[in-house]
């Protein structure tokens, strides 16, 4: 009886080990930007973004750690394979050397499995006669200036042959390098823009200009090493965020986001 009993006990024990092994998943490292580029992503709390991957992990039985890096050291790291996954990247030229994205049957990025997407717009100091017409700059004297890390501006930018300055961590410090004349223009995101216009130090000095510099998709990238390990589950993650986009649970989760 004793003999039946240690059989039992050595069981439940050996049961319980693989239980506990099995729940021991690790979490898919994901990195993102050490400034907030609101309502998207935030370095110390979630954003949209983070919401709509934690949440579509949620239900693939997977786990996210979203770790807060420059973003230079993002793109490093997702190049050596060091960390798993990039929460939000724009589908440039360079960044598809380094990541993997979700894409379509002709091999381009697939918009319906985007994390997001956004408008970028130009500020200028009112009284500045800089301008953008939706193809080229005019009357700019100094270099165009936007945040440290933007791929999608930066290669715009290199395609218009257009100085610029990306040596500004966040949207407001060049704002203010502006209205100091430390530039002609700054770009970016128009949801931050109508935030910050807003507030006292910006409100009624700076206007922004009618056409959008960029409309882009971001997406949820990995890293080759981790994709060709795991192609599957990432798949499956990315084929989880369409319908999750529109979900009353999602909605919900985002509606105070700002």
């Amino acid at each position: 009886m004793s003999k039946m009993n240690d059989i039992k006990t050595l069981t439940a024990a050996c049961l319980a080990l693989y239980a506990s092994s099995a729940g021991a998943v690790e979490p898919i490292r994901v990195c993102v930007g050490l400034q907030a580029s609101p309502p998207f992503l935030f370095p110390n709390k979630a954003g949209t973004i983070q919401v709509l991957i934690s949440q579509a992990a949620d239900q693939l039985g997977m786990k996210v750690k979203f770790e807060p890096m420059p973003l230079p050291k993002c793109v490093e790291e997702l190049k050596a394979g060091t960390i798993q996954a990039s929460a939000a990247m724009g589908f440039t030229a360079n960044n598809q050397t380094i990541a993997v994205f979700p894409l379509k049957k002709n091999g381009d990025a697939d918009p319906a499995r985007a994390v997001g997407s956004a408008r970028s717009m130009i500020y200028r100091a009112k009284g500045n006669k800089a301008s953008w017409d939706g193809t080229h700059f005019s009357d700019v004297k100094q270099a165009v200036l936007f945040p440290t890390g933007n791929s999608v501006f930066t290669e715009k930018m290199k395609a218009l042959k257009t100085p610029y300055n990306d040596q500004t961590a966040t949207f407001p410090r060049n704002l203010s390098k502006m209205l100091a004349g430390q530039g002609d223009l700054v770009i970016g995101f128009e949801h931050e823009g109508k935030l910050r216009l807003e507030e006292p130090e910006f409100s009624g000095k700076i206007e922004v200009l009618p056409t959008p510099f960029t409309e882009a998709h971001y997406y949820m990238t990995f890293s080759k090493k981790f994709y060709a390990a795991n192609e599957a589950q990432v798949e499956n993650l990315w084929n989880a965020l369409p319908k999750l986009k529109t979900s009353p649970e999602y909605l919900a989760a985002i509606k105070n986001i700002q």
